[in-house]
């Protein structure tokens, strides 16, 4: 619902003296010299309220003017000039306990200080907002003016203020809040393009990978992301105070490296041995048979070997071959253990009636 505020005009008797502070808007419950306001049951002026207003105009680039007779206000309608009689500077205002708004860096020039001096200007006047319930919200002007009574400038002018008020105010938002935007996209690498409903999702993003990395919920039960940090920055901390590697269970990378080569090596010439000796075996039961057959399979020894494994161990041993071959061995065998003699010797030597012992030891 639309907030509604007033706008009131007051006045305070100046010292000639000069003092260490300007009263802008006094603490606590006030009326009117004649008696206003009238559409609330008073002003009132609270510690807290006071403390958030003084925070607001220290965040002013600018000094607020102290005119002449509310000038200021006159000026935005007719365009007249609204001379100066002094200046509320910016970061010198302060909440006074007891006392209230106050403005502790200030200063008048030399013709308003001559008025004040002489009283011929005797009252501060601030313009300030509130609500139905009479409560301070805002100081918008302050000015010296001459006439001591409440409320004295006309309506129309006072909504004027007020409405001006509100109009900088929202542009002022509008800025911070672009500034804000344009700030986001940058953190998050988004384009210029990103609106805000973009900037959102992928805060929503960062927010859920913080917490799965932390373990810390953001912006929830009074978590935020500077606990995002230190909680990573812990996690950190405990990574790094565990205790010092034992060195008896660790080598230097070269010599794991070199052992790894050697390993490597080994399984490998072990690999080809058992692959070279497949090759043999094949080729001798009958697996291989052919010059071109043995020779394609030679060649993918190095090149293929897992395929050459394969298949030797698929082909089917021929037992023709294998019978042959084995019947060679053993005739072989046999050749070396009983040499065979032959039968005209034999024939002979049963005519001369000798035995083979007998002609060897004897002679023919």
């Amino acid at each position: 619902m639309k907030k509604t505020l007033l706008a009131a005009a007051c006045s305070f008797a100046l010292e000639a003296a000069q003092p260490e502070y300007l009263v802008l808007i006094p603490e606590g419950i006030f009326h009117g010299i004649d008696g206003r306001p009238f559409d609330a049951p008073h002003w009132n002026l609270t510690p807290e309220r006071g403390e958030q207003i003084v925070a607001a105009l220290n965040q002013r680039s600018i000094d607020m003017v102290i005119d002449y007779e509310h000038a200021t206000l006159e000026a935005q309608k007719t365009g007249e000039p609204a001379p100066a009689a002094g200046w509320l500077k910016s970061g010198g205002f302060q909440y006074i306990e007891g006392v209230g708004v106050c403005s502790a860096k200030f200063e008048w020039t030399d013709k308003a200080a001559g008025f004040i001096g002489s009283r011929e200007y005797k009252y501060l006047s601030p313009v300030f907002l509130y609500n139905k319930a009479g409560e301070v919200q805002h100081l918008l002007h302050v000015a010296l003016t001459n006439t001591p009574n409440l409320d004295q400038l006309p309506e129309a002018r006072l909504a004027a203020a007020a409405q001006d008020f509100f109009a900088q105010n929202s542009q002022q938002q509008d800025s911070t809040m672009e500034e804000l935007l344009e700030r986001l996209r940058w953190m998050l690498n988004l384009p210029i393009s990103a609106t805000a409903e973009d900037i959102i999702a992928e805060l929503n993003k960062l927010t859920a990978q913080i917490q799965e990395a932390t373990g810390t919920t953001v912006a929830a039960n009074g978590q935020n992301l500077f606990d995002a940090i230190a909680a990573a920055g812990q996690l950190k901390v405990a990574a790094n105070s565990q205790s010092a590697p034992d060195p008896t269970q660790f080598v230097p990378m070269a010599v794991y490296q070199e052992a790894i080569a050697q390993a490597s090596k080994a399984s490998n010439d072990a690999q080809t041995k058992e692959l070279n000796d497949l090759f043999e075996a094949a080729c001798a039961d009958g697996r291989l048979t052919g010059t071109a057959t043995i020779a394609y399979y030679k060649g993918q020894i190095e090149t293929n070997p897992a395929f050459v494994k394969a298949q030797i161990e698929s082909l089917p041993k021929i037992a023709a071959l294998t019978q042959q071959q084995t019947s060679q061995v053993n005739l072989a065998e046999n050749h070396q253990q009983t040499p065979a003699v032959d039968d005209v010797q034999n024939e002979v030597f049963g005519l001369l009636g000798v035995s083979k012992e007998d002609a060897e030891k004897y002679g023919a």
